[in-house]
């Protein structure tokens, strides 16, 4: 990828999972929340969860294979597999925190006077009020409500229509190519890689302030 070229930046698209917080430290949480539920007296509303959460993962898998404008269509019993994550995410993500240097880039650019809006593939849940990020954002983007996941052009196309901007004045946040940085060449949106190019949200804040005379 590009070094990123601020000058035409208007606004800045974070993805949450894996860019946000480590995605492997939280997966780790979650076998062990769910062992430790399934030893309890709540240990059968603890494999109810799980298996939830086994079929939404299959359906979404199911979804990327198909690959093409990935569309996605009705979840089954989607309703009740939000309230199983929101209750997970909301007791294990303030344990686990942020990624190294996320939250200083979030304030340089609310300093900088640049938009922020997050973009998932997943609906809007308690992820952000967990982490204590949720006052940066203007707006969060689904995939699942847009009616495509990333790395479909539709829905890159969708929130830079609703946002107002031409395609070259967002930046887009992510830790994966192949997801978060498939489309950019077809849009003609910026991405920034944290955890390939960028080996933390530390090093790209390191990288964007050498561009400005911005020291702090």
């Amino acid at each position: 990828m590009e070094r990123v070229r601020l000058a035409p930046i208007k606004v800045v698209s974070w993805d949450i999972d894996g860019t946000m917080y480590g995605l492997d430290s939280l997966m780790s949480a979650f076998k062990r929340d769910l062992l430790k539920r399934m030893l309890s007296r709540h240990w059968v509303r603890a494999w109810v969860d799980l298996f939830r959460l086994v079929r939404f993962k299959l359906f979404m898998d199911r979804v990327r294979k198909k690959a093409g404008n990935y569309r996605v269509g009705r979840i089954p019993n989607r309703l009740a597999i939000a309230a199983t994550q929101d209750e997970m995410y909301g007791r294990i993500l303030p344990e686990l925190g942020t990624l190294d240097g996320v939250e200083e880039l979030l304030h340089w650019f609310a300093k900088q006077g640049y938009r922020q809006v997050a973009f998932s593939d997943y609906l809007e849940s308690t992820k952000l009020t967990a982490l204590g990020l949720s006052d940066f954002f203007e707006r969060v983007y689904a995939g699942e409500s847009i009616g495509h996941l990333k790395p479909a052009r539709q829905a890159f196309d969708h929130i830079i229509e609703d946002l107002g901007i031409r395609p070259e004045e967002l930046l887009h946040i992510g830790d994966r190519s192949d997801t978060d940085g498939a489309a950019a060449p077809q849009v003609g949106f910026q991405v920034a890689l944290v955890g390939g190019v960028h080996p933390s949200a530390a090093s790209l804040l390191a990288s964007l302030r050498s561009q400005t005379n911005d020291g702090q």
